[in-house]
């Protein structure tokens, strides 16, 4: 005999396999990433592997084994570029990228593209890190 209860549950797995490539479509879609290591005191990034932050506003996360936090790099076009911790100065929550801002997901703190703070509740900047070009790579430091 066919139950209510497993109706229900053979409705969902179909709904969950069509439902499937799109969702693995969207998280392919997602920000680039460079996976590296620090030296405790800096994070160099080869430009040959930083492809996304050679356009205008182009954005990449870069993660450090030995760095507590992501940090997220973007291209402010002739402003240079930008490292900026993702991490909310209201909440503690990872903020996320969009196209001309960052948003955070707790309580709807807003940051332009410096990490600046454009709508409340936070009231400081996301955590900056000094970031400055060399012939071949991007150098973060992220300790002084």
């Amino acid at each position: 005999m066919f139950t209510r209860r497993k109706f229900l549950q053979t409705v969902s797995e179909a709904v969950a396999l069509g439902a499937a490539p799109v969702l693995l479509n969207a998280c392919a879609a997602g920000i680039a990433t460079y996976r590296g290591t620090s030296d405790g005191k800096t994070i160099a990034i080869p430009l040959a592997e930083a492809a996304p932050l050679l356009q205008p506003n182009g954005v990449m996360v870069v993660r450090a084994a030995n760095v507590p936090v992501p940090i997220i790099v973007r291209n402010l076009g002739s402003a240079g570029f930008i490292a900026l911790s993702p991490i909310c100065s209201h909440a503690g929550c990872e903020v996320r990228v969009m196209p001309n801002s960052f948003e955070c997901p707790c309580h709807g703190s807003v940051y332009s593209l410096a990490g600046e703070v454009e709508d409340g509740p936070a009231s400081r900047p996301l955590q900056r890190f000094p970031i400055e070009g060399t012939a071949d790579s991007l150098i973060i430091k992220v300790k002084a």
